[in-house]
């Protein structure tokens, strides 16, 4: 199973000015044009545009998001506050021409932009410059008065040849919504939230403005709406701690963790998570989103670098066959053992999640374990391993829009002789409760024929399970219209927070406020 790297994902912040006055995008002086400049329009299908246009020198370069591509404006004329460009776009351009004339105003720069034959009414307004040096200070995850939680995380740099698939800078992503939203610098400390994964414009009304202390240490942040101070909330940042931890599997190999506990007293509910069929990693953007998640409910989360992969001693492989899951699963057992150990871990209530391949190791290693009291489940396969491999084969795992019949295709998957590893070994035999969560339009596992399998187990008996099929979920659980790879740049948010926050009081693991 080819399993899909980017997670879930969750929008950037970044601000830091502890006075309260309305906030108004800088004022611009007419003179030579410099600086990035955002601006964009909505299409007739109601979709964005999203434009940034960088100044220098009289030149100009154009990127639409998400694009990879930046071309650039050999046409720009400036005479005096009037701007304008055109740009003729060659095969595999997303459009044919672009042009623009407009003139500085008060707040930015307004004009018309004609792109192919429709024209629309577009004003830019100039970013600042975002100090990267400052960056890291704002990671992290902070509270409202009102309660609401959001998480502030460091964009890796991942793209493929024609998409970016994280935004520049931060994310920013609300732990209850799962709205998901790269930030975009407007001031000192003060940023607007995108309307997409990778698209700023049209930028939210909500800006972020984040607070010092005297030391210049990051203490909170607000949140207004643009212009009405009246409309403000203040978050406080919550404290956790990082540390870097080893276990040992059972043949030996020894692991490198990472456990990301809450310092309000313990002991704490704790998970650890388990990666899909790549060579994850203990700190990579999924684990980190999913940390800062946990901190939010007051769990502790140990994350590890896979068998093989960084830090960690074995051999990574990626195969789903019996023998490596059977060894991971040895790996998954050692590691809530070890959070058994901890102090500030509750013994009775350690917990298994991951996703993808994850779905068949979890309850490999939930019937091998005595500590593990529960687990989650991710986009998991409740098929064998021939039912998944020919749904991917199919499908093409949603790297492309491949043509085919959904309901043909579940269909051979239920009158398919399981091979491969059959079914899930041990799963009748689990009494753990168990959440699965699938998205309705992934495209690396079947997600229905999954579903119908698992009510099989439930009305045989296995009250203990659960599951929550996400209408519009791909993957890796983000707001989808197909579940294609390339449509994560579009995405709005991650869907499974409620679901799983629900489940978790449900069963006791966090408290019902």
């Amino acid at each position: 199973m080819r399993n899909i790297l980017i997670i879930l994902v969750l929008t950037c912040l970044l601000s830091a000015c502890a006075t309260s006055a309305p906030i108004s995008v800088p004022k611009v002086e007419v003179g030579p044009l410099a600086g990035e400049w955002l601006g964009g329009f909505i299409q007739d299908d109601g979709t964005a545009v999203s434009l940034l246009v960088d100044f220098d020198d009289g030149r100009g370069v154009l990127k639409i998001q998400p694009f990879t591509k930046s071309w650039d404006l050999a046409d720009l004329v400036q005479d005096g506050g009037s701007v304008a460009f055109v740009l003729i776009g060659k095969l595999a351009d997303p459009f044919e021409q672009i042009q623009f004339e407009g003139d500085f105003s008060g707040t930015g720069l307004a004009g018309k932009l004609t792109w192919n034959d429709d024209s629309h009414e577009v004003e830019f307004i100039r970013l600042a410059p975002m100090d990267s040096a400052l960056l890291e200070k704002y990671v992290g995850v902070y509270r409202f008065d009102s309660g609401r939680t959001v998480s502030v995380l460091l964009c890796p740099s991942y793209n493929d040849a024609r998409r970016e698939y994280f935004p520049p800078g931060l994310m920013f992503t609300d732990l209850a919504t799962g709205d998901s939203r790269g930030l975009y610098s407007l001031e000192d400390y003060t940023f607007g939230i995108g309307s997409a994964r990778v698209l700023a414009y049209p930028l939210e009304k909500e800006r972020i403005r984040f607070t010092m202390d005297a030391a210049g240490e990051v203490t909170g942040l607000e949140s207004m709406i643009a212009n009405d101070a009246a409309k403000m909330e203040t978050a406080s940042r919550i404290n956790y701690s990082v540390e870097d931890v080893k276990f040992t599997s059972a043949d030996g190999a020894v692991m490198a963790g990472l456990l990301t506990s809450p310092e309000t007293s313990g002991p704490h509910p704790a998970f650890m998570m388990l990666h899909g069929s790549e060579p994850g990693i203990k700190d990579g953007f999924g684990q980190q989103i999913l940390a800062h998640y946990m901190i939010s409910h007051g769990i502790a989360l140990l994350t590890y670098d896979k068998r093989g992969v960084g830090d960690s001693n074995g051999v990574y492989r990626e195969s789903a066959d019996a023998a490596n899951i059977k060894l991971i699963a040895l790996d998954a057992v050692a590691g809530t053992d070890y959070l058994s150990t901890r102090p500030e871990v509750d013994p009775d209530r350690i917990g298994l999640i991951g996703g993808s391949q994850a779905g068949w190791v979890i309850p490999v290693a939930a019937a091998q374990s005595t500590q593990v009291d529960f687990f989650v489940i991710f986009s998991g396969p409740v098929v064998s391993t021939a039912q998944e491999d020919h749904f991917s084969t199919v499908t093409n795992d949603g790297e492309s829009a491949v043509v085919y019949d959904a309901e043909k295709l579940d269909q051979a998957l239920r009158g398919m002789n399981p091979s491969g590893i059959a079914f899930i070994p041990g799963i009748n035999d689990l009494t753990q409760p168990g959440l699965w969560l699938w998205g309705s339009v992934d495209k690396n596992v079947p997600a229905t024929v999954s579903a119908e399998n698992l009510q099989t187990l439930i009305d045989a008996g296995k009250s203990n399970f659960t599951y929550v099929m996400l209408p519009n979920g791909d993957h890796n659980l983000n707001e989808s219209a197909h579940g294609y790879f390339a449509e994560i740049p579009y995405a709005p948010r991650v869907l499974y927070f409620s679901a799983l926050t629900g489940w978790l009081k449900e069963n006791g693991i966090i408290p019902v406020e």
